[in-house]
């Protein structure tokens, strides 16, 4: 594609596939361990669709924005515990 992103998105699945990647330039086989991948989608702008072939190495989870009451109490928790260690 024109921003180049197909790349990116092989290499995650072959990492995933394999267990691996391959050196194309020294002919080895590079290990890399102790990885994870977390990610996240914008639902208001870009792609909406995910490869399947690297979706079936993710668990999917939605979670929907929280409503306005729900805010109010999150930003008023973190609020209070902020300006509670303030003299």
């Amino acid at each position: 594609d024109k921003y180049n992103t197909q790349s990116a998105i092989e290499l995650m699945k072959e990492k995933q596939d394999y267990g691996h990647w391959w050196d194309r330039s020294k002919i080895s086989v590079k290990d890399i361990g102790n990885t994870q991948y977390i990610t996240c989608m914008n639902p208001t702008a870009g792609s909406f669709i995910v490869n399947p072939r690297l979706q079936r190495h993710f668990w999917t989870c939605a979670v929907p924005f929280p409503d306005q009451s729900s805010l109010l109490v999150i930003y008023q928790t973190f609020m209070k515990g902020h300006f509670e260690r303030l003299p």
